[in-house]
């Protein structure tokens, strides 16, 4: 080889180690084997190929000289630390983690929300229409929260509706902010990016038909619609946020169950109930229909001394005694 070719034989192992050096940063910030990672993994054996072309003395020398026992030291070193680092890339590749420092866990989702996303019986996607005018970063870190814990079934994409109106027409978005979370054929929106409302949007995604609980009313039972501690208003609205229908029912009045009744509950009677109710509510039960009694203490009723049907029914017929 001519002498002037072979001071461009350092630029071959330049070229090399350049190219290692990139394929280490593709591989830790990509952890795939890309198409540019196999480009930056042919450099490095075309690099070197070009320095044993360009200087095949120096080759020799370096492989069957003195310096060769120190030469291969160090490549083996060389050799280690890179699979070092891509041994420790893939276990951190295949063993993702996160660790919230917050004071308050205000990244770490609830346990309910995580046997939500464990139990979710497919693929659900949250479309975010969030337009440049409000911020979107607390929806996006909740959004990621969800992806990260959904083993892959739960995936995310934020939707500008001004730049793509027909998406936002096709999810029926008329609100800013919105969150419309798709699955199959299934769409529940979201208006308020919170843990709480998505997760009762993913219940409501799983259990699309219809349930419906009545609570029993006409004999002074807590009501459903005021506020107070005398009432059940917050009951019904968790409940309608797991997609439970609640309705009320006064079978002195009706004098029949619907057929859609999931579950009857009596929440706590200030009067005691007929035996005509306590004979439509057996043959319900009778029927695979569910029943939920809650009592109060006879001291804060106005049973008196009057005789509760209900207890004596739960007893001889459920041995339940109250």
């Amino acid at each position: 080889m001519k002498t002037e070719w072979r001071r461009f034989a350092p630029l071959g192992l330049y070229l090399s180690l350049a190219a290692l050096l990139v394929s280490i940063g593709l591989y830790i910030v990509q952890r795939e084997f890309t198409l540019a990672l196999q480009i930056s993994l042919g450099l490095i054996l075309i690099g070197l190929a070009l320095f044993v072309l360009l200087d095949p003395e120096r080759v020799r020398q370096i492989l069957t000289g003195r310096q060769a026992r120190y030469g291969s030291n160090a490549f083996l070193l060389t050799v280690a630390f890179v699979g070092i680092v891509v041994v420790l890339n893939w276990l951190v590749y295949q063993n993702p983690q996160r660790w919230d420092l917050t004071e308050d866990k205000q990244y770490t989702l609830a346990e309910e929300t995580i046997d939500t996303l464990a139990s979710l019986p497919d693929d659900v996607t949250a479309k975010a229409f969030f337009t440049n005018r409000i911020s979107s970063e607390t929806a996006e870190t909740l959004l990621d929260q969800y992806q990260f814990n959904s083993d892959g079934k739960f995936e995310y994409e934020f939707i500008d509706p001004e730049l793509n109106p027909v998406a936002a027409q096709e999810a029926g978005v008329a609100r800013d902010g919105t969150i419309v979370l798709v699955m199959g054929d299934e769409t529940v929106p979201v208006t308020f990016a919170s843990e709480k409302e998505i997760t009762s949007a993913l219940v409501r995604l799983m259990n699309p038909e219809a349930r419906t609980i009545y609570f029993l009313t006409g004999h002074g039972e807590y009501s459903l619609e005021e506020t107070g501690e005398e009432s059940y208003s917050q009951v019904k609205s968790t409940l309608e946020s797991k997609n439970y229908t609640v309705k009320t029912l006064n079978l002195l009045a009706a004098n029949l169950i619907p057929e859609d009744a999931k579950v009857i509950v009596i929440p706590g009677p200030q009067k005691p109930i007929s035996q005509e109710e306590i004979k439509m509510l057996s043959d319900y039960l009778d029927a695979g229909g569910a029943l939920m009694v809650l009592q109060e203490p006879l001291p804060v009723t106005e049973f008196g001394d009057v005789e509760d049907p209900m207890v004596n029914y739960l007893a001889e017929t459920w041995g339940i005694f109250m």
